[in-house]
């Protein structure tokens, strides 16, 4: 660079101070423009704040939507939010409060009850209780200081709770295992940033965030974290961040690890196209007809299958005898083969130690019999034992279970030396082999027969 001095000839001093202006200029547009620098607006604080202040200074409730839109703030979020239920779910004249489609009160009633959640600023304090408009408007969860919102479930719970609403939904969640997410992901040794993006809300909401320490001030799964308040992107009454129930869950349960998603989209009840995850893991009758159960636990098996026409209604004990017969087919399953791999893994780990050992036949069969237990393994992480997809899952099983007695023939036939033994069976093969392959064969026998069997019933 070429710093002008009295000495220097031939530089245009113009110039030169036109550029050290310009560098100027860009610095106050960094510090002055957040939108344009990328600089997130939270670290503005106080200046955020102030243009707030000298835009609208008379919007210190916020209790006027459309003062929010200004020129050009906050039009896309306004937009969405008028067509969501806390925009709309409120109508009212002269005389009565009308509250979705069920409800109607008088304006004294409305202000004395419902107005606390269904209007902005109920104030409990005056008689009759007063408010600064019906809906749920901006500052019913917003703020003008820093931090403008919080992604806890603190705001959400003033009106979801069992204290004031049958929406009961913080209530749910508080004893679901996302509201723990992060104890859980703490306990555990190998947790790391990459786990943040599906136990914290922060990490689910921004998926391109980066060293999220798991042992930061973060929050668990919370309300915002699976329902976007304003997004044009969200398109669904439940503000959910996806198109559907079944996508939003398969965002973080899906993989080897939590195949719950891979494994339902194949089975039957989402193959009729009426079925999505909390159709049967979000299903609670409630005091104005069926909510959304925010613990994800399928409380009422016998409510939950019969919820409907679609469903099993009419049926349910036949439903159920087959949920039972799945599981408990599918736990013997696995047992069988945990089983029979656990002694062969046994019988090969010792023939490997000896001196003469093949080991190019050790290492074939136990690749293999680590192919049969990842694949079981995979059925178990999904949680549903078998019943997300009955026909898949026991497929699988079963062709891990004969990749298994495949591997235990080829071991026996190939080994170079017999094993050694006092008591043979005919044709001088051990009775232990004997034992071993025989046991084998009634696992992948019992597997078929209830494999077919659990076909057969669906």
């Amino acid at each position: 660079m070429v710093y002008y001095t009295e000495e220097t000839p031939g530089v245009n001093k113009r110039m030169v101070a036109g550029y050290y202006l310009f560098l100027c200029l860009i610095g106050f547009a960094i510090l002055l423009g957040p939108t344009g620098s990328g600089i997130p607006i939270t670290l503005l604080g106080d200046r955020v704040r102030g243009a707030h202040e000298l835009a609208t200074p008379d919007m210190g409730d916020l209790t006027d939507p459309e003062s929010c839109i200004g020129g050009s703030c906050h039009t896309d979020e306004f937009n969405y939010w008028n067509e969501t239920g806390h925009a709309t779910a409120v109508t009212a004249n002269s005389t009565y409060v009308f509250i979705g489609s069920h409800v109607e009160r008088t304006w004294a009633d409305f202000n004395g009850t419902c107005a606390q959640c269904h209007a902005t600023n109920w104030n409990n304090a005056t008689y009759p209780n007063t408010h600064d408009g019906i809906d749920v408007r901006c500052g019913a969860c917003h703020d003008l200081t820093s931090p403008y919102y919080s992604v806890d479930a603190d705001t959400c719970g003033i009106c979801h709770t069992t204290s004031t609403n049958p929406h009961y939904f913080v209530d749910d969640w508080a004893n679901s295992a996302h509201a723990n997410s992060l104890t859980d992901l703490r306990g555990n040794s190998h947790a790391s940033s990459s786990c943040m993006h599906c136990m914290s809300a922060e990490g689910f909401i921004d998926p391109t965030a980066t060293d999220l320490d798991p042992n930061g001030a973060y929050n668990s799964l919370t309300c915002p974290a699976c329902h976007s308040v304003h997004s044009a992107d969200v398109v669904n009454p439940a503000q959910i961040r996806a198109v559907n129930s079944t996508e939003l869950c398969g965002l973080c349960h899906s993989g080897s690890r939590y195949p719950m998603y891979d494994t339902f989209t194949a089975g039957p009840h989402a193959l009729t196209g009426v079925v999505d995850c909390v159709s049967c893991h979000g299903w609670q009758q409630g005091a104005h007809g069926a909510v959304t159960n925010h613990t994800f636990f399928i409380v009422n098996a016998t409510a939950t299958c019969g919820q409907g026409p679609e469903c099993h209604e009419g049926q349910e004990a036949w439903a159920l005898s087959q949920l039972e017969e799945i599981q408990s087919s599918f736990d013997a399953l696995v047992s069988d083969f945990e089983t029979e791999a656990t002694d062969f893994e046994a019988i090969v780990t010792a023939y490997n130690e000896t001196a003469d050992a093949d080991y190019e036949l050790t290492s074939y069969v136990m690749g293999v019999l680590d192919d049969a237990a990842s694949t079981v393994s995979y059925y178990q992480a999904d949680s549903s034992s078998g019943f997300h997809d009955p026909k898949g899952t026991f497929d699988a099983l079963n062709s891990a279970f004969r990749d298994l007695l495949n591997a235990e023939a080829y071991y026996y036939e190939n080994l170079p030396v017999p094993t050694t033994t006092t008591t043979t069976g005919g044709g001088g093969v051990p009775l232990d082999t004997l034992f071993i392959v025989g046991g084998a064969a009634g696992g992948i026998i019992v597997g078929l027969l209830l494999g077919v069997l659990v076909g057969r019933r669906r």
